[in-house]
């Protein structure tokens, strides 16, 4: 495989990687707000329970944005570091043709 051909099957594998970790952390900010929605919808909580859980999720929607604008290499450095354990079962059952090493554990 020509060095051009390996970087861009590396590049494909990072995306993927990241756009499925995206993927996860927005069903980790909206389910729970979806949650409240219905339970403020069938009375059991007021307004107050539902503005904050509005902000929680807006904070958390601060942080994917930011995390979406960073080059694909940081951002796969980022996932490593932020949530180890997704990582690796993620790339179990995504092993590339190339060799892609999970950066060491912060102690």
């Amino acid at each position: 495989m020509s060095e051009q051909n390996h970087r861009a099957s590396e590049w494909h594998w990072e995306q993927a990687l990241v756009d499925d970790y995206f993927n996860h952390r927005w069903h980790q900010v909206l389910e729970p707000l979806c949650e409240t929605f219905q339970r403020w919808k069938a009375g059991e909580l007021g307004h107050d329970a539902v503005s904050h859980a509005i902000e929680e999720a807006y904070k958390e929607k601060c942080i994917l944005h930011n995390f979406a604008a960073q080059r694909i290499d940081r951002a796969v450095g980022l996932i490593q570091w932020w949530d180890r354990g997704w990582f690796e079962g993620w790339v179990e059952k995504h092993r590339s043709s190339q060799s892609v090493q999970p950066a060491p554990a912060l102690a």
